[in-house]
């Protein structure tokens, strides 16, 4: 008798192994999931900010379109006529820049044909020389409207025959 008391005093002391187990998997499943629960709740929240402020930017700036351009390119040597088909958009800051914009368009219509106009095939051709157009057409369109209205400028058809 004293063997079996014993035995069952063993087996009092000693937790049973399988319930330890489990109570161990149940407390490392919730902090996992509690740790990713905020971590997934920051990462969302923190787009949504983003997100906000991209749409913020997005409204701010308004893109008018103008009607097509197109020229006889300065010929110097001679040797035939060449055209330029230019479609452009401006971008404005808002709606009170894009009416001054609206109100000022024979005006910048003339810059534009007059600038155009006066640039050869070699003027207008590389990149680089794309590049150098905008500037230029930005510069003197704010300067026909008389304030920095224009932000940018974006060539949507670029045609040379």
């Amino acid at each position: 008798m004293a063997a079996e008391e014993a035995v069952k005093e063993a087996e009092e002391a000693q937790p049973a192994p399988k319930s330890t187990l489990k109570l161990i998997v149940l407390a490392s499943t919730v902090l996992l999931l509690g740790v990713g629960g905020f971590f997934g709740w920051k990462w969302y929240a923190g787009r949504k900010v983003a997100s906000a402020t991209t749409q913020k930017l997005e409204k701010m700036s308004i893109v008018y379109p103008l009607k097509s351009f197109i020229v006889n390119l300065a010929d110097k040597r001679g040797v035939g006529k060449r055209y330029l088909k230019l479609t452009l958009e401006v971008e404005v800051a808002g709606e009170e820049q894009r009416r001054l914009v609206n109100q000022k368009v024979p005006q910048l219509r003339d810059t534009i044909l007059l600038m155009l106009s006066s640039r050869t095939i070699a003027e207008i051709t590389s990149m680089e020389a794309k590049l150098e157009l905008k500037q230029i057409l930005l510069a003197r369109m704010n300067r026909a409207i008389g304030k920095n209205v224009i932000q940018r400028l974006y060539f949507t058809e670029f045609v040379v025959q």
